[in-house]
């Protein structure tokens, strides 16, 4: 009883705090001086709740703490929004006095706690750090799909993501589901007359997520066929079946950095947090962030 009303008190004082961060996030660090590292520390279990599993292994927690420690220090100096944060809130107010929602939280404010203040950096310096819930069998290279600015993001072997039960999901449409679901995002998208090869991939990356796609009368980025289609990832085969046309995912998510399935696996082989992370992240230091923040 005394560590449920532990845990509610925490979460109504994150549920006080998370309106300060939001501003913060929106207007940049400076605008609201009061968000201190040790703040950040007390909301940051309510947004790493939000980006993995609660039943992962101790260690995948912790090293997803460094994940969205890192992503959030980075957000505040740059003042980006983070649509996870506004998420948290709403999470909290909803679930802050279900007993499950309080036993799980406690998994999540030990992970941050027993990380406290680090963060992973680029040569000294905060940087975005991609994860991702489940890959294709391999993480995606960050240079190759992003540039240079992402060559601290290396790909790595995630085969135990093939073990998932959620590894493989098909997705089947119509033409006319394809084409209503794009019009809403691409008025101008047509699916044309002809009808062959009307969803036709033009250029994947080496770990055979699409790059390019052709649909009907459009050419459409791998992950905004993804987005607008409600697919899990864009590693994906399409079929024409006829009447249908089946999209068949591996993954879930970009496929890019830190696979949370893989990390889990790692973590259940007794692979501690500093190990999962420099498996997916060889370049990057983890680092106190009192040392390197404001230095960005």
């Amino acid at each position: 009883m005394k560590e449920n009303i532990k845990l509610i008190i925490s979460l109504l004082l994150i549920l006080l705090l998370l309106p300060l961060l939001i501003t913060a996030l929106i207007s940049g660090r400076e605008a609201c001086p009061i968000i201190k590292e040790v703040e950040v520390e007390d909301y940051l279990p309510a947004i790493v709740a939000m980006e993995i599993p609660w039943n992962y292994s101790k260690e995948a927690l912790k090293a997803q703490a460094i994940v969205s420690r890192s992503n959030l220090y980075t957000q505040l100096e740059e003042g980006a929004v983070s649509g996870e944060v506004k998420h948290a809130v709403d999470q909290l107010k909803e679930n802050k006095m279900n007993d499950d929602f309080l036993e799980r939280f406690q998994n999540y404010q030990e992970a941050v706690q027993e990380t406290e203040g680090q963060v992973l950096c680029n040569q000294g310096k905060l940087t975005d750090i991609p994860y991702c819930r489940l890959s294709g069998g391999k993480t995606r290279d960050g240079k190759e799909v992003l540039g240079d600015s992402y060559a601290y993001v290396p790909s790595v072997d995630t085969g135990n993501d093939i073990d998932s039960e959620d590894y493989l999901k098909g997705f089947y449409f119509t033409s006319e589901e394809i084409e209503e679901k794009l019009k809403t995002k691409y008025p101008g998208f047509a699916w044309g007359e002809s009808e062959e090869e009307p969803v036709k991939i033009i250029k994947t990356d080496s770990t055979d997520y699409v790059l390019e796609i052709q649909v009907g009368n459009q050419e459409f980025q791998g992950e905004e066929l993804r987005d607008a289609l409600g697919l899990t990832s864009s590693c994906f085969t399409v079929q024409d079946l006829g009447e249908k046309i089946r999209f068949l995912c591996k993954g879930i998510g970009h496929g890019m950095g830190m696979s949370q399935y893989t990390a889990d696996q790692m973590g259940k082989e007794g692979k501690n947090y500093k190990e999962i992370i420099t498996y997916f992240f060889p370049d990057l230091e983890i680092q106190d962030v009192k040392t390197v923040i404001g230095q960005n």
